[in-house]
């Protein structure tokens, strides 16, 4: 069975998230067999950058913030994406299971798509509590170690990467490298809005500048608050892989499910001796409407935080109270974390409407 959570090409930002049953639909057809959980895969980021389209469009995000007006990111369009599957040659079947999400009306096929390419509602409340922890401080990214899970368009990583890029960054060997490791059920989400999401916040950042303003290139000026284009040359890739070398900045890709899904696995570029488990930072958005998909999903957020080299690791579930239609929720939640012998404490809450929270989780057998 299929769900359709109104997904929207020409506004991809839900705001309402109710899963509506859609069996009387026809199924949507996919090279992938919806009984068996993607396995999860390690993506190169050299593998990815090969997969961006020559030109990107993009519009802007903004988002409500509590200790200021807004936040505004660039976003890559949705339709920007589609007619970037329409346009390749001989695509494989990622390709055409990506382009069948794009144009079915379900937003869930459980075991094949997971809503990746949507902007759901609750990865904004994510960034407005980081925001309140993070205030001003444009260097509290520097130096941790951060994983968001089912990322999508990866709203709450860019924010942050947006502050990192935005901070002065020490490039000398002494100065701590930075991980962002970036997560999503499927590898066509990854390849066509998550990494261009990154390279939009690199762009539109000061760490461009010495791209943007080099004699050889005609770059256009970079602008987050209006609709625009973006030409990817090989120059601009060259430039933003060097940036995050010379920053000391280490992206990190992995497709597939979490049932097997293993952090502790090294690094195939390890820049430094810290455990890849070893997680300050872990976020996570509208991932818990299906109860199935709790325990391998408390799994991972326990292994996340459990080592010891984490310094005070903090851990964020951002969800709707409910998920109707599909069954989960954060009651199903509460309870899937009290039987693993964790706790929850509610750090942001809205009640008007649909009820949304974001929650940080306690393990009591691991001290920060």
């Amino acid at each position: 069975m299929s769900f359709t959570f109104d997904f929207d090409l020409d506004d991809d930002l839900d705001e309402a998230f109710d899963a509506i049953p859609a069996a009387a639909r026809p199924p949507l057809r996919t090279s992938q067999a919806t009984s068996t959980p993607a396995a999860s895969t390690e993506l190169p980021l050299s593998d990815l950058l090969d997969t961006l389209p020559e030109v990107i469009s993009y519009s802007p995000l903004t988002i409500p913030v509590s200790r200021r007006a807004h936040i505004t990111l660039a976003r890559r369009d949705l339709f920007d994406a589609r007619y970037q599957l329409i346009a390749q040659d001989g695509a494989g079947a990622s390709d055409r299971d990506a382009l069948a999400f794009l144009d079915a009306p379900s937003d869930l096929v459980p075991g094949v798509y997971e809503g990746g390419l949507k902007t759901w509602e609750c990865s904004l409340d994510l960034v407005d509590y980081l925001e309140s922890v993070i205030g001003e401080d444009t260097g509290w990214v520097r130096g941790r170690n951060i994983l968001e899970l089912g990322c999508g368009t990866a709203v709450p990583s860019v924010y942050l990467l947006s502050k990192l890029f935005a901070s002065e960054l020490a490039s000398d060997s002494d100065s701590p490298w930075t991980y962002v490791t970036l997560q999503d059920y499927n590898r066509s989400v990854l390849e066509l809005v998550t990494l261009p999401n990154v390279v939009l916040a690199w762009y539109m950042s000061p760490l461009s500048l010495a791209f943007r303003s080099s004699d050889s290139e005609e770059a256009p000026n970079s602008d987050s608050l209006h609709p625009g284009e973006l030409a990817l040359p090989p120059t601009l890739l060259a430039a933003f892989n060097s940036s995050l070398i010379a920053h000391r900045i280490r992206l990190r890709f992995i497709s597939g499910a979490w049932d097997t899904l293993n952090l502790a696995s090294p690094l195939p570029d390890a820049a430094d001796s810290r455990p890849p488990n070893a997680f300050d930072l872990v976020l996570t958005s509208e991932t818990i409407y299906k109860p199935e998909s709790l325990p391998p999903l408390l799994r991972v957020l326990r292994d996340a935080t459990a080592s010891p080299l984490a310094r005070q690791p903090l851990c964020l579930v951002a969800a709707k109270l409910v998920y109707f239609g599909v069954g989960g929720g954060v009651e199903e939640f509460l309870r899937a974390v009290e039987s693993s012998g964790g706790s929850v404490v509610n750090v942001w809450e809205r009640r008007e409407g649909i009820g949304r929270r974001v929650m940080q989780v306690l393990w009591s057998d691991i001290v920060s």
